[in-house]
């Protein structure tokens, strides 16, 4: 009895030192990238170290494996964030500034708007996961993350309750996102995608079989 309670808060601590570790090189590379170059691919690299994480992949140490992956998903990365931060650029301002008569033409044209941002969102969701999971380019990855995202309401609205839960857990203690709050997360969002895309590879492997 025991050693299982010693083994049990060993293995707790060790899995917090692996995020504080993990939120810490996200850090350094978001600041390396001057924030805006940095975010992408820190963010492709942590989600690559929590997946190989999540299965047993834990040969590489932590450190070396996040620098490596972080010049691998440099370009990538930067593409991603580029693309989405001028699809949020864009919506926004429209949103906000967008006049046109009559006004019920107007209103048609703000929930339009609002619908676009809502799949932009979920799209968002599973872009990061989805690219180090399936090793996707830019237009395959954002056209992937859509449609998954679609097809699995029921896991999306999962995913978002997880991540509001976190958010409200940092937004009570903000001291945590600077020891393991972007980590915790990307590991949440990982646990759970990666769940949803066994389940979808389970089905598409099922309909083959059927089919064949």
């Amino acid at each position: 009895m025991s050693n299982s309670l010693t083994g049990g808060i060993y293995a707790i601590g060790e899995f917090f030192l692996f995020l504080v570790k993990l939120n810490v090189l996200w850090f350094i590379g978001t600041l390396a990238g001057l924030v805006i170059f940095g975010f992408g691919p820190s963010t492709l690299a942590m989600f690559d170290v929590l997946r190989r994480w999540m299965r047993k992949e834990t040969d590489v140490p932590v450190w070396r494996n996040f620098w490596q992956q972080y010049k691998i998903y440099l370009f990538r990365g930067n593409a991603l964030t580029l693309t989405f931060l001028l699809a949020t650029v864009i919506l926004y301002v429209n949103i906000t500034l967008f006049v046109i008569e009559p006004v019920w033409l107007m209103i048609l044209v703000k929930y339009a708007l609002f619908i676009i941002s809502a799949l932009l969102i979920l799209t968002v969701l599973y872009v990061f996961p989805a690219t180090v999971h399936f090793d996707l380019q830019l237009v395959e990855s954002i056209k992937q993350s859509f449609f998954i995202g679609l097809y699995m309401p029921l896991r999306t609205i999962y995913l978002v309750a997880a991540i509001l839960t976190v958010y409200h857990i940092l937004f009570l203690f903000p001291i945590l996102i600077f020891l393991f709050g972007i980590s915790l997360f990307g590991f949440i969002q990982m646990w759970i995608v990666l769940r949803s895309f066994a389940r979808l590879e389970d089905k598409q492997a099922r309909m083959v079989a059927a089919g064949a």
